[in-house]
């Protein structure tokens, strides 16, 4: 990321904004390390994501305040291309999902370059068209039954 180029997403968390329950693969890491863990969002929004990890895999290495460079959706599968962009684990729990634990992140976004930006924001739109914001549905993937299991703690 160039940071001519970037902006400063902040002013996006003021207001709280819509979810859109979605399964992305996210590609992460500590910034400025090189060991790069694989994440799944449970929902996003124009400000940030709520992140599922699975402890089957290994330990979660991220602690709150933990500043990570963050791609997502490597693959091409739900955007046109990969949007690249710095988060900032604002909370971290654990829950129990289907006899295992599983940890979650909010992340908000913090920076990011102005046409990850304008790709984010284009892809969230057409999101919020297609869906009606239900969060107790996915698009596809594990995030209904978490949400479920999370309520029911």
């Amino acid at each position: 990321m160039s940071r001519s180029n970037t902006v400063p997403v902040k002013h996006l968390a003021r207001e709280r904004a819509a979810r859109i329950n979605l399964d992305l693969k996210v590609e992460s890491r500590t910034l400025g390390t090189n060991a790069s863990y694989k994440l799944t969002t449970q929902d996003i929004s124009k400000s940030g994501m709520l992140l599922v990890w699975d402890r089957a895999v290994s330990h979660m290495p991220y602690l709150e305040n933990t500043l990570l460079e963050l791609i997502i959706d490597p693959d091409k599968n739900h955007l046109g291309n990969p949007v690249s962009c710095l988060g900032k684990v604002v909370r971290k729990s654990s829950i129990k999902y289907d006899q295992r634990t599983v940890d979650v992140l909010g992340v908000q976004i913090v920076q990011m370059d102005n046409s990850d930006l304008e790709n984010w924001e284009e892809c969230l739109s057409e999101l919020e068209m297609k869906t009606s914001f239900d969060t107790t549905t996915k698009i596809d993937g594990l995030g209904a039954d978490l949400k479920k299991t999370q309520r029911a703690n």
